[in-house]
């Protein structure tokens, strides 16, 4: 029988034969950009680390439902290059699995951004949601108390400027 462990990425969890049991989905574009973002667990949340500065000079995260969508919308040429793409990437993209995760974003107020670099709070469902979830979801039109604000956010961090 196969583990019922959640895994941190679907990568891991399509690997352990459990394709559903994961938090997060990174897009192929952002795995080809590892070096520049981590994902730390802890028991109630996940804290996604991004270094805008390695991913372009003016990065915009636009929270839409389940989807985060990281999108730079100005370029530096010599960072593309190293990822190996003719026109550099520009679109990037994590998918937060709601079976899991709560779906928003809550941006860490100690980190300052204007130093490049970003750091986000996911919630994990408890073990509680994460039941009802499970018996609702099939219903196709949400709970009055599950029809709560997820997007879309943006946050827009403009690094060209930086000493």
């Amino acid at each position: 029988m196969a583990s019922q462990k959640i895994h941190l990425f679907k990568k891991s969890a399509i690997e352990d034969g459990t394709p559903e049991l994961y938090y997060l989905n990174p897009s192929d574009n952002l795995w080809k950009i590892a070096s520049e973002w981590r994902v730390v667990e802890y028991e109630d949340i996940l804290v996604l680390t991004m270094h805008m500065i390695g991913i372009g000079d003016l990065v915009s995260v636009l929270m839409d439902g389940k989807f985060m969508n990281i999108e730079v919308e100005k370029e530096n040429k010599e960072k593309a290059a190293r990822f190996q793409h003719k026109d550099g990437m520009k679109n990037f993209c994590i998918e937060m699995n709601p079976h899991f995760l709560k779906l928003g974003i809550t941006l860490d107020p100690t980190v300052q951004l204007s130093q490049g670099t970003s750091r986000t709070f996911i919630t994990k469902l408890t073990p509680e949601e994460i039941k009802k979830y499970a018996e609702t979801k099939n219903d196709p039109k949400p709970k009055a108390d599950e029809e709560e604000d997820k997007g879309p956010y943006t946050v827009t961090i403009d690094v060209s400027r930086l000493p």
